[in-house]
């Protein structure tokens, strides 16, 4: 019995021995005073009473500060300690948000002879823990804090072991120390007994890209390490990087791909960034401006590249250099929106469709094609057509070509002319049906306008038609309608001489005649 009561006082010495260590080391660790704040020095004062403004702990007492010495950088003052005294008074956040609660008490609930004393004057709120004892209160506030500690360790400790990060520490010689859920299971999937030997480098701070081998032989796996230096060892905290790594490579290969195909391109290709500098050309760019490799390869902005286009004479030349400058803003706004598209006629002769293209992050693209041959062929196509409109008007019959659909293709001046056909409709879609019209109501009522319908509409392979028809001035006119390529028909109108009538002898004998001469 003597021996069981000395240990029970062994116990109860060591127990008020650790809470004394438990106390002085909390209070070391409390927060900073707030600067210019009153502190408490009265005798009455003593305990643990804290002091607020709004939500802002403006003065504490030592065992105050202590007790909340734990709490969340993310919350106000109030809150802390809102948090770390409702395990003990868990209606004490709503007597606080309740504004008619000027002064209340209440008491723990696992110590009624505790109690939170709360007075609020204006936006100041005093709040102080007392007890019947003065042990019970320091017990309760001994109590709190250790409850606070334990759980914010309790939550560090789960957020390291269940974290997705790779975290663990090994000592000086590599010997490892712990390790979180993800790094064990990291080694079961890599089956290798560590990612890598951190001996054989230097006890410092660092960051590294590596890349493990897994023991199947297959793709290697790369992380992203940090180390920081702990308790003599060394702290790794590991992100697994292997999607990274080959996303840089793919886009890598990509690039190169681009950079292929850009470098075969006929199109000439320049790429300006967000600060108006040469980020990307192609050969064909270099060889079509006549700008050299060493020049683009400098990064000049696009007024640089303008103005020695300009001095080369490989942009059309401007009236005045006023206007010539801001060409150069004009130009760089419209390839930002997308909407510059024009054609450079240089003195050389040659012409070259410059485009402007937006690009993400304020960057912009301009592409020259050379267009020199459309151009020229494009302009020999409208001589050519100019040229036979030239040859149909010195004719001096009446000439219209229809399509295969029956849509007027051209006419003469001629055809103007007979049809009296204003300038006004020579821009008009004109077809089959409206023509015929025209023509019917210059000539008399006949068969033969359907006749020459049915032609036209006819497909495939048809001899030539012609007929002949009297106008209303009485003037006779000759239609002849030709099938030519593409199922097209020439339409040609001619105005044919008036018909004498034919006076013919009868050669054959009149018996009645010849009995009357007898």
């Amino acid at each position: 019995m003597l021996l069981n009561m000395a240990e029970l006082l062994a116990i109860c010495v060591a127990a008020v021995c650790g809470a004394a260590v438990i106390i002085t080391l909390l209070q070391s660790k409390r927060p900073a005073r707030p600067q210019g704040a009153a502190t408490f020095n009265k005798a009455s004062d003593k305990g643990t009473i804290f002091l607020f403004a709004d939500d802002h702990l403006i003065d504490a007492t030592p065992d105050a500060w202590a007790m909340i010495g734990h709490g969340a950088n993310n919350l106000s003052d109030l809150d802390v300690m809102i948090t770390h005294v409702t395990p003990e008074f868990p209606g004490i956040k709503e007597k606080l948000a309740d504004p008619d609660a000027a002064a209340f008490r209440i008491c723990s609930e696992s110590d009624p002879t505790v109690f939170i004393d709360a007075k609020r004057t204006d936006n100041r709120l005093r709040i102080s823990l007392n007890g019947d004892e003065t042990w019970t209160r320091e017990l309760a506030a001994l109590r709190m804090s250790c409850d606070a500690s334990n759980a914010e360790t309790a939550l560090m400790q789960s957020i390291t072991t269940h974290s997705t990060q790779l975290v663990w520490h090994e000592d000086q010689n590599g010997h490892l120390r712990w390790a979180n859920n993800a790094y064990i299971e990291a080694l079961r999937e890599l089956d290798v007994k560590s990612l890598f030997d951190a001996t054989a480098e230097p006890l410092e701070p660092q960051k590294r890209r590596i890349a493990v081998k897994p023991a199947d032989g297959e793709k290697d796996q790369w992380f992203d390490i940090s180390t920081v230096i702990h308790a003599g060892g060394r702290l790794h905290f590991a992100n697994n990087a292997t999607e990274i790594v080959r996303a840089d490579s793919a886009r890598s290969e990509f690039v190169k791909t681009l950079g292929k195909t850009f470098g075969e391109l006929s199109i000439g290709l320049a790429i300006f960034d967000k600060n108006r500098q040469v980020k990307m050309f192609n050969p064909a760019f270099s060889d079509m401006s006549g700008l050299p490799f060493d020049f683009l390869g400098a990064s000049p902005t696009i007024d640089t590249v303008l103005d020695r286009l300009r001095e080369i004479r490989m942009m059309p030349e401007p009236k005045n250099y006023t206007s010539w400058r801001e060409q150069f803003t004009a130009v760089e706004t419209a390839a930002k929106n997308g909407t510059y598209s024009k054609n450079w006629a240089l003195p050389d002769g040659q012409t070259y469709r410059v485009t402007g293209r937006p690009h993400p992050d304020g960057a912009f693209a301009l592409l020259f094609e050379d267009i020199t041959a459309e151009v020229s062929l494009t302009r020999r196509f409208r001589r050519d057509i100019e040229t036979g409109q030239a040859v149909l008007d010195t004719l001096s019959d009446a000439i219209a070509v229809f399509s295969a659909t029956g849509t007027l293709v051209m006419s003469n001046r001629a055809y103007t002319t007979l049809w009296s056909n204003g300038p006004e409709k020579v821009l008009e879609h004109r077809i089959l049906p409206s023509e015929m019209k025209v023509w019917q109501n210059h000539c008399i009522p006949s068969s033969m306008w359907h006749d020459m319908r049915d032609f036209i509409q006819q497909l495939g392979t048809r001899p030539p038609w012609s007929d002949t028809i009297l106008m209303e001035d009485g003037r006779h006119l000759a239609c002849h309608a030709d099938p030519i390529a593409s199922g097209m028909t020439l339409v040609r109108f001619a105005i044919a001489p008036p018909k004498r009538p034919e006076i013919r002898k009868l050669m054959m004998r009149d018996m009645a005649i010849e009995a009357g001469k007898r």
